[in-house]
């Protein structure tokens, strides 16, 4: 019997833009504002080493002004430097499909493929960036412990949460304590997002929190917002307390808070050294393997990681990257990064 298999469909050029595409415009966390897909960092991405350096010069908007007095000459400010460093991340994944499987299942591999592998790769990515959210927040830390954002983390739970109070609890007068912590900075957040585990979600929507609009790019589909930020959900914002109940972190992000960037793409038959999707035909058992591999920077706002030297690998895994340890505030001040965390019991 003649069919068509995987491998005789394979374009790699084709299949790389697609997936990339695909996983580009798929409305996700990693698609929406908070994530800034930044060029600078794409040429980053295509360097050695398992980190980069990111320079800046600090906000001066903060210093003062003094009374002018004739004759005299004011005292002279300087602006400041500052050095983000931010990891590179390495990721493979593979998958097998039996060449004869999709010959008798009538469907088209190569679309069904080409989506799930976007589709992954979003979600791969959402779990990277939660990590990292986790590790500069200290999520694991007993309330009030240590974390490069401590200062913008809001702790209303117990490590007994089993019966907590209301106080314990989200509503709309802690999430409102949670934005004020970034004081006058506290505008800047509109137009981002808000990230939480599904059972703080299903508490929302019974308080009748959630609002619901229509996505205009495409019909029919609506977005959640709470706030007016748009509502993104993960079934990883949730721990065990230290003595019983659960401790959920929900996050609030300003738009462009985490820089994006990912090392192109290329066929190994272009390049060979290249990070890329690639075939592999068994002869044997005429099993099609497809690799994807990836090299990116998804790093947050004025935070430095210093984590490269306690890393197991040759980049930083998503428990590492969940570390506090790893991570130093590199901006002067935390309400600058332009993320906020809430723990709460529920």
């Amino acid at each position: 019997m003649a069919y068509t298999a995987i491998a005789d469909l394979w374009t790699p050029d084709i299949w790389i833009t697609g997936a990339n595409e695909k996983m580009n415009t798929l409305p996700s966390l990693i698609s929406s504002p908070i994530c800034k897909r930044v060029p600078e960092f794409d040429a980053l991405a295509e360097g050695g080493g398992v980190t980069v350096n990111v320079p800046y010069f600090r906000d001066i908007t903060d210093q003062t002004d003094a009374p002018q007095v004739e004759g005299t000459q004011p005292t002279m400010q300087k602006l400041g430097s500052g050095k983000q460093i931010a990891a590179m991340l390495n990721r493979e994944t593979g998958l097998a499909s039996s060449s004869l499987a999709a010959a008798v299942s009538g469907a088209d591999p190569v679309a069904n493929i080409l989506s799930q592998i976007a589709v992954r790769r979003q979600k791969q990515r959402q779990v990277t960036l939660v990590n990292i959210a986790r590790g500069i927040f200290g999520f694991a830390n007993a309330p009030g412990g240590a974390g490069a954002l401590a200062g913008v983390r809001n702790d209303i739970f117990l490590e007994a949460g089993q019966n907590p109070a209301s106080n314990q609890l989200i509503s709309p007068f802690v999430f409102a304590d949670t934005i004020a912590l970034l004081g006058e900075l506290a505008d800047t957040m509109q137009g981002g997002g808000i990230l939480m585990h599904p059972l703080i979600r299903a508490s929302l929507i019974k308080q009748d929190q959630i609002s619901f609009e229509h996505y205009s790019t495409q019909e029919g589909t609506k977005l959640e917002t709470y706030k007016g930020y748009r509502v993104f959900v993960s079934n990883l914002l949730v721990r065990k307390g230290a003595n019983n109940g659960f401790v959920f972190d929900t996050y609030i992000f300003a738009p462009g808070v985490f820089a994006w960037g990912e090392k192109p793409q290329v066929d190994g038959a272009q390049r060979a050294d290249a990070a890329s999707m690639r075939l592999w035909v068994n002869p044997q058992t005429n099993v099609e393997e497809i690799y994807d591999r990836s090299r990116f920077i998804l790093h947050p706002n004025g935070l430095r990681w210093i984590g490269q030297n306690n890393i197991a690998g040759q980049s930083a895994a998503n428990a590492e990257l969940a570390t506090a340890a790893n991570w130093q505030l590199d901006y002067t001040t935390p309400d600058r990064v332009g993320i906020v965390c809430l723990r709460s019991n529920g």
